[in-house]
Formats: C-alpha cells, structure tokens, sequence
C-alpha cells in the first residue's frame, strides 16, 4: 500500500503504536500535514518540547506552551483551527496531563469537529482497566460531535483495552519485545507473522471493521515539514 493511499477521513478513532525509536512521531507528523492539506482542525497534545514543533511551519497552526502554574481558557483557545500544545522543560508530566485533560473536556463541550492528537496517551489512565473518564467519554461520545481521538503509545500493554475497542483504526509499527507481539494477537491476529514482515519505520495499518491490513512502506512516508523529534 502506498503512503498517498492512507485515509485520513471521517469521524473515526485511531490508534497509533510501536516502540520508542519506532518512527511514530515521525509517522503521526505524517498524517497530520494529510489533515491538513484537507483542512480538518486538530488539537495535538504533545509531551516533548520539541517532538511536534516542525509542524508549526504549516501556516496557521497555532503553538502554546503550557507552564506550570498557568491557567488557560481552553474554550478560547478552541476557536483556532490548528492547535499545538508542548511543555516546557519545567512542566511536570502531572500537570501537564491535568491541563491537556481539561483541553480535551474543552474540544467535547465545543461539540465542533475536531481531532484531538494524544501522545503518550498510556498517560491519562491508571492502568490498562481504568481508563481517564474523559477520554473514554469522547471515545464513546464524541463521534456524534465530529470528535476524533487519535492515541499515540509506545507501551501498548498500558494502554487501556476498552479505548482501543473504540479505535476502528490501529496503525503499528515494527514491535521487538515477545510480550507486546502476543498482547496485540489478542486484537490482530497473525500479528506475530505480520510483524515480521515489517522493515524498521513500515506501518501496519489494520482495520477493525473488516480485519483487513495493509503494510505501508517507510520509503513512501514522505513529510513536508521538519522533524525535530
């Protein structure tokens, strides 16, 4: 499957996961600039301070970055089409997980169609069985408002089981450790053969509605903006 074939359409869920060093950043970044160029909003909620930042050289986009101790209307921060949000050195993961949280609960009471780009989205729950409350009340709800979710993970295995199920699209990249290999058969299976047919930095793109899979080449993912992850 070619790169140029990758749909990034409709109100639909999306999973993103491999390894750290897996080339998921890079991949997301990928996507984003599709969504982009058909002139969807989106909300990307980073964890780096530099992981994303290239995309900002897409005109529009607008960079926040979130301190400590700082208070932000998010219901105003909304209005903008293309939102980037990063930390800053000094930011620690709680805080910043609680501000992108109330971001998110921000997008769902705006009720307007959006994406909302979760990186290190393991982060937001307790455990693999105890979900955020607001993440799964988009994943469930926020389809029938033009909500998107799109989670970005490197520990699969953390990642809760009942936000995937909402995913109808799952995209992996190249796993090395056995025990991430079985946990994803449990949800695509033959993942095992499937993995190793994938090259360091291919995709797997995986649908849930018809348990089809295509494997997308690293050579054709080809972005226009930096990468600075």
């Amino acid at each position: 499957m070619r790169a140029a074939d990758l749909d990034v359409s409709g109100v639909i869920h999306r999973l993103f996961a491999g390894p750290t060093g897996s080339g998921k950043s890079y991949f997301v970044g990928y996507m984003v600039e599709k969504l982009y160029a058909e002139k969807r909003p989106f909300i990307l909620l980073d964890t780096k301070t530099k992981n994303h930042l290239g995309l900002i050289g897409l005109k529009g986009v607008k960079l926040v970055q979130v301190r400590p101790g700082v208070s932000y209307d998010w219901q105003k921060l909304t209005k903008y089409p293309y939102l980037l949000l990063i930390p800053t050195l000094r930011t620690k993961t709680a805080e910043l997980i609680e501000q992108y949280t109330a971001a998110i609960d921000a997008v769902y009471d705006a009720g307007k169609e959006r994406v909302v780009i979760v990186e290190e989205a393991h982060n937001y729950s307790k455990n693999a069985y105890a979900p955020s409350p607001v993440l799964e009340l988009v994943a469930r709800e926020g389809r029938g408002k033009g909500i998107s979710l799109w989670f970005i993970t490197q520990r699969i295995q953390d990642f809760p089981k009942i936000l995937w199920s909402q995913c109808y699209m799952t995209y992996l990249l190249k796993f090395l450790i056995p025990q991430d290999i079985k946990y994803v058969e449990a949800f695509i299976p033959d993942f095992k053969t499937i993995n190793r047919e994938l090259d360091k930095h291919d995709v797997l793109e995986y649908s849930a509605i018809d348990s089809i899979y295509h494997i997308v080449s690293h050579n054709d993912i080809v972005r226009h903006t930096d990468h600075l992850g």
